[in-house]
């Protein structure tokens, strides 16, 4: 895995070091190409023999990142808000655009601050599709999760990224605000400490966070005189960004193409139309598929039934022999239904004018009950020590 860094005048790769490509032509006239930055990245990878899966970290002029507040609306879904608000940039909104949002926290009962990225949604497909990027997303975000890993524990602390030139607050292990500034941090100066000072103010804080983190690419920024914050910390590491830039953990976005969800961006009551709808198909379509089966079933238990009907077609005499005088089929019938639990037939021998039954059973009693049964004298029975069961023999007297 590779990560790979885009501000508006370099791209920085990581794999096992840091590799810098300068860019030229990419952003003119302040409009990003795209087109030139596929061109510029893929060549760039190229030359230095990267495959894979791929991290991409957009700078400021690339895309649309801001914080803002929502109000809870009752019908109207916060990702729709927060597309409405991307839309009302002059420069971004002139496009169709990609959006990802997280909610940072609830600032009253029904307002709640919101952290969003905006990009047009063909440059998103182009660079996804083109580069077969793993992540895409604006540039701090990497930064400000390694920050996470920095100062765990710490109540506040600020993240002043050299390669976006932003400025991020962070409070009890959460993204507080963030804002661009417009003093250069490679610069450094007074200047650049008060207006960090300012917002501080403008988050709500008013005092020095516990530290600062000043992280920039090749180099750290300069630490300027008067930064509100009781520790400075420089840092220029980029392998502390390589598990941040994976990491799924607030705050991360990705503004990759992705496949709109049944229904999203519909009414409430469109959807729940649809939802009716689908689950109304899915009733239908599972009560089709039991029907199916039924009928594969019984498909093949008529298939079954035909080729025993066969077999016995096959063996069937062609003439029936005739039963001998007296014996009927409700005789015969009447005798099968008669036999105990336990007991079975050897063999129907007719003597003269009587019926002999044979057979076993596995208690003696057994043959004199079926004697009862079918008003018969008693019936004769012998112990097989070789079979381990009774012989009996039943004796009916035929009708003349």
């Amino acid at each position: 895995m590779a990560e790979l860094y885009c501000t508006a005048r370099s791209l920085f790769l990581y794999t096992t070091e840091l590799i810098e490509h300068p860019l030229e032509g990419v952003i003119s006239a302040g409009e990003p190409d795209y087109e030139r930055l596929v061109s510029e990245v893929r060549g760039f990878l190229r030359a230095q023999r990267v495959r894979g899966p791929l991290y991409l970290g957009l700078s400021s002029e690339y895309l649309l990142l801001r914080t803002a507040l929502f109000p809870e609306l009752e019908g109207f879904p916060l990702a729709e808000a927060v597309l409405a608000e991307a839309e009302r940039s002059p420069f971004w909104g002139q496009h169709e655009l990609n959006v990802d949002y997280e909610l940072l926290d609830v600032v009253e009962e029904h307002r709640r601050r919101v952290l969003f990225a905006a990009m047009p949604a063909q440059a998103a497909g182009l660079l996804s599709r083109r580069l077969r990027l793993r992540r895409l997303e604006p540039l701090p975000l990497a930064v400000w999760r390694a920050s996470l890993a920095q100062f765990e524990g710490r109540g506040s602390w600020i993240v002043l990224d050299g390669l976006s030139n932003s400025m991020a607050l962070f409070e009890q292990g959460r993204l507080s605000d963030f804002r661009q500034l417009a003093h250069p941090l490679d610069e450094g100066g007074r200047a650049l400490a008060d207006e960090v000072g300012r917002s501080l103010q403008l988050f709500g804080r008013y005092e020095p966070v516990e530290a600062a983190w000043l992280f920039g690419l090749p180099e750290p920024p300069p630490v300027p005189e008067g930064l509100p914050a009781h520790e400075v910390v420089q840092s220029a590491q980029p392998a502390v960004l390589k598990a941040a830039a994976w990491r799924r953990e607030p705050p991360w976005l990705d503004l990759r193409p992705r496949r709109r969800r049944l229904g999203e961006g519909l009414p409430r009551e469109a959807q729940r139309a649809l939802l009716w709808s689908s689950l109304w198909l899915a009733l239908g379509l599972a009560g089709y598929a039991a029907l199916g089966v039924q009928l594969r079933q019984q498909r093949a238990l008529n298939a079954g039934l035909s080729r025993d009907i066969a077999r016995l077609e096959a063996v069937r005499p062609e003439q029936q022999t005739p039963l001998p005088a007296g014996v009927t089929t409700a005789l015969l019938e009447r005798v099968t239904r008669a036999l105990p639990e336990g007991t079975w037939l050897d063999g129907v021998q007719v003597d003269e004018f009587k019926l002999v039954l044979r057979g076993r059973a596995l208690d003696p009693r057994k043959p004199q009950v079926l004697a009862r049964r079918l008003a018969a004298p008693p019936a004769w029975t012998q112990w097989d020590a070789e079979a381990e069961d009774y012989m009996w023999e039943v004796t009916l007297e035929l009708p003349q």
